[in-house]
């Protein structure tokens, strides 16, 4: 077998045949392509928004402004009603 490995046919229309070669491949990546995108919805489907049962409101006395949060979890309330009370002591 040692004797084919440097056999003239092997080394004839080298780059013809590697051109040939990466065409075929060429051909099958964009049919593997044009498959996939027929098959994969082109949008994506909207993302559902979560929805929390609970809220609280906090009132400024002054103005009388209002505004309402979700009520996500105990420490996400107290991480905002302490960065209120922290905007409101600074001058």
């Amino acid at each position: 077998m040692r004797h084919l490995t440097n056999a003239v046919f092997l080394s004839r229309n080298r780059k013809a045949r590697r051109e040939a070669q990466l065409r075929r491949l060429s051909s099958m990546r964009a049919a593997k392509e044009r498959k996939r995108l027929a098959r994969v919805p082109q949008e994506p489907e909207p993302k559902r928004a979560r929805w929390y049962p609970l809220e609280f409101a906090v009132r400024d006395k002054r103005t009388g402004e209002v505004a309402w949060h979700d009520l996500v979890s105990v420490r996400h309330a107290e991480t905002a009603l302490r960065l209120l009370l922290q905007a409101e002591t600074k001058p």
